[in-house]
């Protein structure tokens, strides 16, 4: 998706009154990080802004499911970098800033990346890791998580793309009903 539209979280400041500003500084500041929560790839507004480019195929069939840790990370450690080697693309597929990663059992969000790491990490973070529950396939799974280490090797699940998934297996439900889980030809683009 290479248009960028514009977004609440850059505007709300100057969409405020001057009194306002001047009186009550943290109110812009509240509001842009509120925006900024709802905008990211998968959230609410962005869905909204966005569904005319999500319900084409060509858009939804080039998300990335997950990666590979390439070295050891402990707790503390707020930069992840993955094996360039199990993804020639890198970090391609995840959302510019703010997507959600899960290592294990540890949830993450990430304030930027580069073509090889995530940067920013907050660790120990919360969020919606599956929209299946075993015994209740209508209840999402939202899990809460600790900071913990991890080893080379382990794979790094792009939490930011599970709705997406959903939205892509419901366009194939749609369009192509009894085939929507088929595997006809590894090389058949989708």
């Amino acid at each position: 998706m290479t248009e960028k539209r514009i977004q609440f979280s850059n505007i709300v400041f100057n969409q405020l009154p001057a009194y306002v500003r001047e009186e009550f500084p943290l109110v812009s500041e509240f509001l842009s990080q509120y925006y900024l929560a709802q905008e990211f790839q998968g959230a609410p507004i962005d869905l909204i802004q966005n569904i005319d480019k999500y319900v084409k195929v060509d858009e939804m069939t080039h998300q990335v499911d997950s990666v590979i840790l390439s070295n050891d990370i402990t707790s503390f450690d707020d930069v992840i970098f993955v094996v360039i080697s199990s993804s020639p693309t890198g970090t391609d597929g995840f959302p510019e800033k703010y997507g959600l990663l899960k290592i294990n059992n540890e949830i993450i969000t990430y304030t930027g990346k580069t073509f090889n790491s995530f940067t920013g990490c907050i660790r120990g973070f919360s969020g919606i890791d599956s929209y299946n529950t075993q015994n209740h396939p209508d209840q999402l799974v939202f899990s809460k998580s600790n900071s913990a280490d991890h080893f080379a090797g382990s794979t790094i699940i792009n939490l930011s793309s599970l709705f997406l998934k959903e939205f892509l297996s419901k366009i194939k439900y749609q369009l192509t009903p009894g085939f929507e889980n088929r595997t006809l030809d590894k090389n058949l683009n989708k």
